[in-house]
C-alpha cells in the first residue's frame, strides 16, 4: 500500500517511504505554455495567454498572446496582439506584432502594424500595412 508523500519542513524535498526526492516548483524556461484549440471551438469574447496559442477555431473578440499561430481552419474577427504571429487562416480586424508571417492561402482584412512582415505568394491581404523595421542603435 502506498502512503501519501510528506513534505519535510524547510528542505524543499518530498519524502516517499525511505526515498527523498527534490521538488521543483518552477516550469523550465525552455518549455513555454502552449494552448492548442482546433476547429470546432468557438469563442465569443477576448482571450489572453502568456504563452503560445495554436488556434484553429473561431473567435469573435480580441486575442492576445506571446505567440499566435492561426491555422488554416482558424478565423478571428477582432484584434490580434502578440510578439510573433503566423496567419494561415482568416482575420478580420487588426494585427499588432513584432514579427508577422502571412502564409499562402491566408485571407487577411486588417490594419497591420509590425516590425517585420513576410507575406507568401497567394495570400490575400487588404488593409493598411505599417512596417516599422528594426530600430537602429546609435
Amino acid at each position: 500500500m502506498f502512503s501519501k508523500p510528506k513534505s519535510e519542513p524547510n528542505t524543499g524535498q518530498t519524502t516517499l517511504g525511505a526515498a527523498t526526492q527534490p521538488v521543483s516548483f518552477a516550469a523550465p524556461a525552455a518549455d513555454p505554455r502552449r494552448s492548442v484549440l482546433h476547429d470546432g471551438i468557438r469563442i465569443e469574447g477576448n482571450w489572453t495567454s502568456d504563452g503560445i496559442v495554436d488556434f484553429g477555431g473561431t473567435i469573435v473578440g480580441d486575442l492576445t498572446a506571446d505567440t499566435i499561430i492561426l491555422t488554416k481552419t482558424g478565423k478571428i474577427t477582432g484584434n490580434i496582439r502578440a510578439r510573433h504571429v503566423t496567419i494561415e487562416g482568416t482575420v478580420n480586424g487588426s494585427i499588432s506584432a513584432y514579427t508577422l508571417s502571412i502564409s499562402a492561402g491566408a485571407e487577411v482584412q486588417a490594419d497591420i502594424g509590425a516590425q517585420e512582415v513576410a507575406i507568401d505568394f497567394g495570400a490575400k491581404v487588404n488593409g493598411v500595412l505599417s512596417i516599422t523595421g528594426k530600430k537602429q542603435q546609435a
